[in-house]
């Protein structure tokens, strides 16, 4: 059986024709069983990345970029919010032909600043052991698939532009990422960096700190993970949808040598944790 979820409304043909976008198929699927477990029992399911092929940034890009940082006072992205629109199709095939199952797909990723990986973020104070863990930037809802049976889906651009906003403001504003993604961020047109958390501190209150961050030099994604969590022995292939409105995208996908691309080196975001309660 085949089910297929439709999670994007389908555009009329002849805008789609205005952009028709870029398949970047995963040279990897994900294959889990429901037993991929931490070292205290927790489930962390099975993990890939796929990095978006962007061309190598031009002499006149770099000129512009770093007239437009002067201008705003901020770091500006070479790939920024509303460059390219991303969209994600997935299929998830369960290989156990007479047990039907559930599988959860979380996405995370990374701009060219920094890298958002939940399993790196601890918010939780020692020892509370009730503490919600860390957010996804995409948390989806478990999804069901019949016995022997595969479900497809799509991860929308609006979703993945609302992923980009929270990560930008999680790592360069030090907003809380959970304050991030429970709020609608994609429209915004700014956010005001904070001075960093400091849990162990009770009466700290976070205080803008530097100029405000336009729309202009928000960062987008450049790299996309996703995390899979079968309940038992299933697969998800998956393919990266891009429409590249700035002409970024190498022509080549994945198949472009190393030295026609753009090299990102993200730190990861690992905020300060909480302290123990005295």
């Amino acid at each position: 059986m085949r089910i297929v979820l439709f999670a994007l409304a389908v555009a009329p043909i002849v805008a789609a024709c205005a952009n028709d976008p870029d398949y970047i198929q995963s040279p990897t699927q994900l294959e889990g069983t429901g037993m991929e477990l931490d070292d205290m029992g927790n489930e962390i399911g099975v993990k890939a990345s796929l990095q978006i092929p962007f061309k190598t940034e031009s002499m006149e890009d770099a000129t512009d970029r770093g007239a437009l940082a002067d201008q705003l006072m901020v770091d500006v992205p070479y790939v920024k919010v509303g460059d390219v629109a991303v969209s994600i199709e997935w299929t998830i095939k369960n290989l156990v032909p007479d047990q039907e199952g559930t599988a959860v797909i979380q996405l995370n990723g990374a701009s060219e600043f920094f890298v958002y990986d939940p399993a790196m973020i601890n918010l939780a104070a020692p020892n509370d052991d009730e503490a919600p863990p860390t957010p996804g930037l995409i948390d989806g809802a478990p999804i069901h698939v019949p016995a022997g049976g595969e479900v497809s889906g799509l991860i929308r651009e609006d979703q993945i532009e609302e992923a980009s906003v929270d990560l930008d403001m999680c790592t360069r504003a030090n907003v809380s990422p959970f304050a991030a993604v429970l709020s609608i961020d994609r429209n915004r047109e700014s956010f005001q960096p904070l001075t960093p958390p400091m849990p162990a501190m009770e009466d700290y209150v976070q205080t803008p700190v530097g100029p405000p961050i336009p729309r202009a030099a928000f960062a987008n994604l450049v790299r996309v993970d996703l995390v899979f969590k079968p309940s038992q022995h299933m697969v998800l292939e998956f393919d990266v949808r891009v429409r590249d409105t700035r002409g970024i995208l190498d022509p080549k996908l994945l198949d472009a040598p190393m030295s026609e691309l753009q090299t990102f080196m993200p730190m990861d975001y690992v905020p300060v944790p909480p302290a123990a309660a005295p």
